[in-house]
């Protein structure tokens, strides 16, 4: 089964889903899409078999919401490091953080904040920051597909921004290269994850299962009739050939009674089989 779960700022998404699955008497938990400590929202949580398919989600663009505040700094870019006061700055106004993120939306390229889950020769660069240990990283391609400023607060110099964004771009690198813009500096104060591809977060529950897998896959969802997952539990074949997909080209999940039971890719009804669910398809024939 698939979960959206609510992760609260101050945990790890790890320590998060083991919770979730300790409460619910799960066995085996996984999750798509890591939070850092300080931000909170949603995770996408697989439970059992079903973590097998999480490489399979769509979740190559990501929603959030963001408040930060402005002529502060610190290495981390939030709160998660000693926080600094600039002094002597210039009051930004909200003409130039108009002007500002009109700019930053043409961004196509970024740097991951040292205190970040990167890996630098097999060690999490977070680590080796913490370890006052010296290292570069690169940039990474990234793509904000849409940015909404909500509100800014000229008095108090913060902000607060809805951002869409490719996977793999950093919210606290977004707002630090805001601010350096501005010809200053900020620190995000809260980062809340909306969304995750299709999936959204409806308010602040705990968790809540997912039902339309059509939200959780871009691929093509195929429903498997009881003759089908027969042939489909074939062990002797990696491939088979569905008459019903005879005009389909392209990737496919097989579905059974809402239960995924493997994956493959057609060929004008002609299947090659990537991966079966074999305990599970054992359990439905004879269910």
């Amino acid at each position: 089964m698939f979960y959206k779960l609510y992760k609260k700022r101050g945990q790890s998404s790890f320590f998060a889903i083991k919770k979730f699955a300790k409460n619910n008497n799960i066995n085996k938990v996984g999750h798509c899409g890591t939070l850092d400590p300080e931000a909170e929202g949603l995770l996408i949580v697989a439970t059992d078999e079903d973590t097998k398919a999480l490489s399979l989600i769509e979740n190559q663009n990501k929603e959030y919401y963001v408040e930060a505040k402005f002529h502060y700094s610190s290495d981390s870019f939030d709160l998660g490091t000693y926080v600094t006061k600039i002094q002597n700055f210039q009051i930004i106004t909200k003409s130039q953080i108009i002007q500002a993120l009109e700019i930053l939306k043409k961004q196509t390229k970024q740097v991951p904040p040292i205190y970040s889950a990167k890996k630098i020769n097999g060690t999490r660069a977070y680590k080796l920051a913490r370890d006052n240990k010296e290292f570069s990283l690169k940039a990474n391609d990234i793509k904000i597909n849409n940015l909404e400023l909500i509100e800014f607060n000229e008095v108090n110099q913060s902000i607060i921004i809805k951002v869409n964004v490719s996977k793999g771009t950093y919210i606290r690198s977004l707002i630090h290269d805001l601010a350096n813009i501005c010809n200053t500096d900020a620190v995000v104060v809260v980062l809340k994850r909306i969304k995750i591809g299709n999936i959204c977060l409806n308010g602040q529950e705990e968790f809540e299962k997912i039902t339309n897998l059509n939200e959780l896959f871009n691929v093509k969802l195929f429903k498997l009739t009881k003759n089908d997952i027969q042939i489909l539990a074939n062990q002797n074949s990696n491939s088979c050939y569905f008459e019903s997909l005879k005009n389909f080209c392209g990737n496919i999940i097989f579905i059974y009674l809402n239960n995924i039971v493997g994956w493959g890719k057609s060929e004008f009804g002609n299947v090659t089989i990537f991966k079966r669910f074999f305990k599970r398809l054992t359990m439905l024939i004879s269910s």
